[in-house]
């Protein structure tokens, strides 16, 4: 058995569509994705350039669509996970695999959370910054000694043992960095329009919390780990708090990865566009089996491994 593993935002790539758009049985999920979105989306995501997918609202339904028809081709051919997993926008696709919501409603929710988040990261000159090397509690220490002055930069995202994430304001982080270059081995600047899963988003996740109360949830029907709480999701309710917690909160995708070896699984797949999970994986557990699953081939060449 297996966990399934969701991308976020920044393993989008031109084309992505590609394997699924000509397709008969994938037909259904483009016709949801024409009347919410529009063909000029799909244009965009088919043809670039792209700059055009750095756009939060373009990027994060492209994510989930792929993932979503991935999940349930996968799904449909038999191979049920143990657990679902997701990194920041994954969730989404993690709660969409698990039944929580359907298609339409999934795309709606991240049409409208991508608007809100655009629109607030429209007003601070901010971004996110991968940092690879570094120890973690030296550089916790210096973004706390930056916050006691005022400065706005925060850890968003534990992705493994050797590469965090920073959000905030482009000019703490560059205050921050002229500190600690020589503490780090380097910086990657990641592609996102704003300084996600820091409090400098606390007004999108206002915004976005008021409309998610409309919205009808089922209970899970397999189970998550949340990488938002680290821990198993109990309910929609809960649900519905971790999507409004995500827009503020930091990313605990270590802790989410030791949760469910600790609860015995051996096997991760990830399901979506790109490879970044697979990678973060084996960062933090090198003996785990770890698989990716980005076209409809590439299930067909696992299959007999799974």
């Amino acid at each position: 058995m297996s966990v399934f593993v969701f991308p976020g935002q920044g393993s989008q790539y031109v084309g992505m569509f590609s394997d699924f758009l000509n397709r008969k049985e994938f037909a259904v999920y483009f016709d949801i994705v024409r009347e919410l979105l529009g063909d000029e989306f799909i244009r965009k995501v088919q043809d670039g350039p792209e700059d055009v997918l750095k756009d939060t609202k373009i990027s994060q339904p492209a994510i989930f669509i792929v993932s979503a028809i991935l999940s349930d081709y996968v799904m449909g051919n038999g191979i049920i996970p143990n657990y679902l997993a997701g990194h920041s926008l994954g969730e989404y696709s993690a709660f969409y695999a698990g039944k929580v919501f359907d298609f339409g409603t999934g795309l709606n929710l991240i049409k409208r959370r991508a608007e809100v988040m655009s629109d607030v990261a429209e007003k601070i000159a901010g971004g996110m910054w991968a940092v690879i090397g570094g120890e973690l509690a030296e550089i916790e220490e210096s973004l706390k000694e930056l916050q006691k002055d005022g400065k706005s930069l925060w850890a968003a995202n534990y992705n493994a043992p050797s590469q965090i994430v920073l959000s905030g304001e482009k000019e703490a982080f560059e205050e921050w960095y002229s500190k600690m270059k020589d503490r780090i081995k380097r910086v990657v600047p990641l592609s996102v329009s704003g300084p996600f899963h820091s409090p400098l988003m606390k007004e999108a996740e206002e915004i976005f919390s008021s409309y998610l109360q409309k919205i009808d949830f089922n209970d899970p029907k397999v189970l998550i780990v949340s990488s938002t709480s680290g821990d198993i999701v109990k309910d929609k309710e809960e649900v519905k708090a971790i999507l409004v917690k995500q827009f503020t909160s930091s990313v605990k995708w270590v802790d989410t990865i030791n949760k469910l070896i600790s609860l015995g699984e051996k096997v991760f797949i990830e399901i979506g566009p790109g490879k970044v999970l697979q990678g973060l994986i084996k960062k933090i557990d090198p003996n785990v089996k770890v698989f990716g699953i980005e076209k409809v081939t590439d299930f067909e060449n696992i299959r007999g491994e799974l």
